[in-house]
């Protein structure tokens, strides 16, 4: 029983399809490798300095239209992760971060706007009040003035005439 399940688990490990590769590199040579997946591949990178110089290395790892995906200065050691997919994710990501900054940018652009377009409506709007208060003095100083010239005009120095129309001939 146990022989069968050893079996079956080595039996699925042969038909997983997994691609890997051991390379030496000398001290300051630099390789390349490339590998065609379609999105959604999982895909794991992992390395080890085994001699040499102070057991480092630069690594650099990009996707389509070299956007990186990973890079690391001096390591000695890494284990990284990803799927083929990523690359387009923070694309989107970067393009919504910058979508989203525009949009802040824009409301406070509008913030600045409002405040100095409410600014410009007060003072209109305290101009207009204070103007409607001059109209209505207008009339008044108007109604004032006509009665004053009128009974300068109805009054001589020995007095003012009762009437215009009943005046009684003697």
């Amino acid at each position: 029983m146990v022989m069968l399940a050893e079996l079956l688990v080595l039996l699925a490990a042969f038909l997983a399809t997994v691609s890997g590769y051991f390379v030496s590199t000398d001290a300051h040579a630099e390789e390349c490798f490339f590998k065609r997946v379609t999105s959604g591949t999982k895909m794991d990178l992992i390395f080890e300095v085994a001699e040499g110089g102070f057991l480092d290395i630069n690594v650099e790892a990009t996707g389509p239209e070299n956007k990186g995906i990973y890079k690391g200065d001096r390591e000695s050691r890494q284990d990284m992760e990803t799927e083929a997919h990523q690359n387009k994710l923070e694309e989107m990501i970067n393009e919504l971060a910058v979508a989203m900054t525009a949009v802040k940018h824009e409301q406070d652009n509008r913030g600045v706007w409002e405040r100095i377009h409410r600014a410009v409506n007060d003072n209109t709007n305290s101009t207009v009040v204070l103007w409607s208060f001059f109209e209505a003095l207008v009339p008044v100083a108007m109604t004032l003035g006509q009665i004053y010239y009128l009974k300068r005009f109805f009054c001589s120095p020995e007095g003012c005439l009762k009437s215009l129309f009943l005046m009684i001939p003697n």
